[in-house]
């Protein structure tokens, strides 16, 4: 699980509000959510 990458993105979002690159947002949005969303329940699965 790339927890930096998770946190570096939020700090960015969340810090940076003219400076967002829409496009690199959705790069993000279309190609990492759903592989984050199933290590999430992996993890999830584990502990539960």
């Amino acid at each position: 699980m790339p927890w930096q990458k998770v946190k570096d993105f939020r700090n960015i979002v969340a810090h940076n509000y003219f400076g967002i690159d829409a496009d690199e947002i959705w790069e993000i949005i279309t190609t990492k959510i759903k592989p984050l969303k199933y290590d999430i329940k992996g993890l999830l699965d584990k502990e539960l």
